[in-house]
């Protein structure tokens, strides 16, 4: 092997060193470069298409493990590294250390990418590796790890070393690696070591030790790769655990375990984030690294100032004695300088420790005598020298302390050494005498390097320990609440008794005997729900049966209905056709509990057409004939009298009834017998006929006038005409008015949208409407009628005549024809308010929200089978009003809403 060395450091040292420099530089800011780009978590992909993403990664407790588990093998695959010695006193197997970065990258991802600088420095400290190096080091461990990323985007995927893809990937990237980072270190080398000795020695021994990491690498990958998937700690594999995302737009471009990903699709599922498991050790883990990092600089730092404190206090007191012990030889020779030999027994006197040297040298720096077994050509003499005279200025002083490094090739060290250089004035020979004492670093910080290194280890296991604890501190906290998600889970689905296991803290404890309780008490709340729900499949399973037979039922009544009739119509088997025929029912069977009353409020009219036309003719046969005569014999005050009274007569017919009491007839007669009118029996018989019952100044006045019985008794005949016709007037309207309604209420067309509105004053539609009732009301039912507004609504007059048709029915039946209703007809706000209210004994509260429904009834068979609300209901919504109803054990008030003019 050392052959291989001394041939690769012959064929480095061919290449000029200024070359090596600026390829080092090179290696160095392109390393920068990947590091920025891997630390980041962009990457690149070798496949169909090169293209550049962005790695989300889930930060769970299986991305800790991956960056524990590359701490701790870098940490182990390093110390046993540095004990395996390729050549004796030249090189070991250090690199071994690059082997497990490998694997690691490969197998874990990004956050075994983490975990490599911190385990570098740690390594390297706990093999002595002082601590200033590791400063000057510090780029290197960012920039080395991220060399090995390169192989992680080539074949970290699918790391198979079976496929020849794998083979022509992992080459590039040996390639790439054997050309950048060797010449990275001879670079971050060079201010230790000088450039010839880093690129030409160090960059050597880095090729050789990396190439047999290179070798070995495939083999390893190999036997390994198949355990790593089969354990499922191969990033690649776990789902969910990473996925590239593009950097210009968030679509996805790969998921870790998926395979067949469209990338255009969106970014539906996002599990990325920080775990709760992670949430908790991430913070101690922190915390630990940092008081370990301050710790161990803190202690370092003292250790290496209380060693240089010692080592200048010993610089001191060699001096001091070495120059007493001159200034004593000096009183007995007369030349010190003549015999080197009694200054040589001089210094030997003197000697401290051996590890120190002693050098006298004349004011032009010649060796005088030394306390050293250095030849006189020696390496450390000649840098002495050459650092005597950079502080040839400062050696005019008394003392002078300087600092210096040798560095040799053979085997390759670079030592450190402490000097204080003294001045002595020859008294005799006016000479100066420098005495230089010297001591290597390695005499008073050997210990504290052994101590750097022991803690180092100390450390890493306080690290490592550190790192285990909190995985358990985690699992411990996050474990039941693992278990409580798996639970909720297995409830969602049906399963009451996942056991959610006990723990050992108080509060978790607790919760779990809550999600238990909770678990039971759903399990109970479920039996019951299932219980329910076959209850009421049960339930509507009788309600349909009884419904199909109603139907039958129905449908047969009405074959029969319409067999009765002799219709050829046949009914469509639809719900529109259904529903109409069933309000058409509806209307018969309203129609046929008050038929004998319409019958007779329309023969009322009519008899009193009939007997009013009679008594018409009768007047016109006997009175009329000799009326022009009359009128002929009246003076034109006679005149004026008989137009008075026959004006008063003529408004008879909107008057209250002429018939009085016989008290009142009594009094009145006795008044006109006062005022001496002639014949008052008949004048009164005449002022009843024509409606005058109050005798004011001005009737007193005609009636006082001679001859006034007789223009009374034409007054009468005109009058008597006149209110005949008022009759037969008033009867025609009532049954015009009767038959109208019985026809609207028997061929209202709800499918004719509402284009008759019209302005509708409801008092006088609602007495129209109560005369269909006359004969079912004048008995036992008593109607109080208050309208306290004059204003009118905009509403079909048919449609909205139903609306009150149906509410009278409702009222009369629920009081069984025997009661009071209230009819009053306010304005409240924009509506005509008109309320119907029974005295009747209410709507039961449980069925009070299903009067609405249709088929919903409560009256006896025959009576009506629940349409008449719904389509009150209907017509009144239909008129932008609206219909509501309270009800109580006095009764029941229907109120509709009806916008006004």
């Amino acid at each position: 092997m050392a052959e291989i060395i001394i041939w690769l450091e012959l064929v480095i040292s061919k290449i000029p060193l200024p070359i090596l420099e600026v390829w080092g530089r090179f290696a160095f800011l392109l390393g920068s470069m990947v590091a920025i780009f891997a630390f980041t978590g962009f990457t690149f992909r070798n496949g169909k298409q090169f293209r550049i993403s962005r790695e989300v990664w889930t930060w769970n407790l299986k991305s800790f493990y991956f960056f524990l588990i590359t701490f701790v093998s870098i940490f182990i695959s390093g110390y046993l590294g540095s004990s395996i010695v390729l050549i004796p006193g030249a090189q070991t197997l250090e690199s071994l250390k690059d082997l497990s970065v490998f694997l690691c990258l490969n197998f874990f991802g990004y956050p075994a990418l983490l975990a490599v600088p911190f385990a570098y420095g740690l390594s390297d400290l706990i093999e002595g590796v002082p601590p200033d190096f590791l400063w000057d080091w510090l780029p290197g461990y960012f920039i080395n790890p991220s060399l090995f990323w390169i192989s992680y985007q080539m074949i970290g995927k699918s790391p198979n070393f079976s496929k020849p893809r794998v083979w022509v990937y992992y080459l590039i990237f040996v390639f790439l690696f054997l050309i950048l980072e060797p010449f990275l270190w001879g670079f971050l080398c060079s201010k230790q070591f000088g450039p010839e000795i880093s690129y030409h020695t160090i960059s050597s021994a880095l090729i050789f030790t990396t190439g047999i990491t290179w070798i070995l690498a495939p083999l390893v990958t190999f036997l390994l790769f198949p355990f790593a998937k089969r354990i499922g700690y191969f990033w690649a594999d776990i789902p969910f655990q990473v996925k590239e995302v593009s950097i210009t737009e968030p679509r996805l471009v790969w998921n870790s375990a998926f395979k067949n990903i469209d990338p255009k699709d969106p970014m539906s599922e996002d599990r990325t984030g920080i775990s709760l498991q992670l949430f908790i050790v991430a913070p101690f883990v922190c915390l630990v690294l940092i008081l370990v990092g301050i710790t161990s600089y803190v202690t370092l730092k003292n250790a290496e100032q209380s060693a240089y404190q010692m080592v200048e206090i010993l610089h001191k007191q060699w001096s001091k004695n070495i120059r007493l012990q001159l200034f004593d030889l000096e009183t007995n020779v007369e030349n010190i300088n003549s015999d080197p030999s009694i200054l040589g027994q001089v210094l030997d006197a003197s000697i401290v420790n051996t590890q120190g040297r002693v050098f006298l040298f004349d004011h032009n720096l010649s060796l005088i005598s030394s306390l050293s077994n250095e030849p006189k050509s020696s390496r450390l003499l000649e840098t002495l020298r050459v650092e005597l005279r950079k502080q040839s200025s400062d050696m005019q002083f008394l003392e002078t302390r300087l600092s210096f490094s040798v560095v040799t090739k053979k085997p390759l060290s670079r030592e450190n050494w402490n000097a204080y250089v003294s001045r002595y004035d020859v008294s005799k020979t006016k000479e100066t005498i420098y005495l230089v004492t010297l001591f290597p670093y390695s005499f008073y910080l050997n210990g504290v390097y052994t101590g750097n290194s022991e803690s180092a280890m100390v450390f890493a296991w306080a690290i490592l320990l550190s790192l285990v604890l909190a995985v358990l501190l985690a699992e411990l906290v996050t474990r039941p609440i693992l278990r409580f998600s798996s639970a909720s889970k297995s409830l969602a689905k049906g399963d009451w008794d996942f056991p959610v296991g006990e723990s050992m803290i108080a509060e978790l404890r607790g919760l779990s005997d809550a999600f238990r309780f909770m678990s039971q008490e759903l399990k109970s709340s479920f039996e019951r729900v299932s219980e329910s729900q076959r209850m009421v499949m049960e339930t509507n399973t009788n309600l349909e049966k009884i419904v199909n037979d109603r139907t039958v039922a129905l449908m047969e009544s009405n074959r029969n209905l319409l067999d009765t009739i002799e219709t050829k119509e046949r009914i469509l088997l639809d719900l529109h056709n259904t529903q109409n025929q069933l309000l058409l029912s509806e209307k018969l069977a309203a129609l046929g509990q008050f038929a004998a009353g319409i019958t007779h409020e329309l023969n009322t009219p009519l008899g009193a057409i009939a007997s009013s036309v009679r008594a018409m003719s009768e007047i016109l046969k006997k009175d009329i004939a000799n009326l022009p005569n009359f009128l002929v014999t009246l003076n034109k005050d006679q005149l004026d009298d008989f137009q008075a009274l026959l004006m008063l007569s003529l408004s008879f017919g909107d008057r209250s009834s002429g018939l009085m009491s016989r008290a009142e007839k009594k009094e009145r007669l006795a008044m006109l017998r006062d005022k001496n009118v002639e014949y008052p029996d008949e004048v009164l018989d005449h002022l009843t006929s024509i409606g005058v019952t109050h005798l004011d100044s001005k009737i007193f006045g005609i009636l006082q006038k001679p001859g006034v019985h007789l223009i009374l008794q034409n007054v009468v005949t005109l009058g008597s005409l006149y209110r005949l016709v008022y009759v037969v007037q008033s009867a025609t309207e009532k049954a015009s008015h009767v038959v109208n309604a019985l026809k609207h209420y028997l061929y209202t067309d709800q499918s004719v949208s509402d284009s008759n509105s019209q302005k509708v004053n409801i008092p006088t539609e609602l007495d129209s409407i109560l005369t269909l009732y006359q004969a079912k009301i004048k008995k036992d039912v008593e109607i109080i009628k208050n309208y306290f507004t004059s204003d009118s609504c905009l509403a079909d007059r048919d449609k909205l005549n139903q609306v009150w048709i149906n509410l009278i029915n409702n009222a009369l039946q629920a009081m069984d024809y025997k009661g009071k209703i209230k009819i009053s007809v306010t304005t409240e706000s924009e509506f005509i308010l008109t309320s119907i209210k029974d005295s009747g004994k209410g709507i039961d509260p449980e069925i009070q929200d299903k009067v609405f429904l249709p088929f919903f009834t409560t009256k006896k068979h025959g009576e009506g089978i629940g349409l008449g609300l719904d389509i009150c209901k209907q017509i009144v919504e239909k008129m932008n009003g609206k219909i509501d109803f309270i009800s109580g054990p006095s009764g029941t008030e229907f109120r509709v809403y009806i916008p006004k003019v």
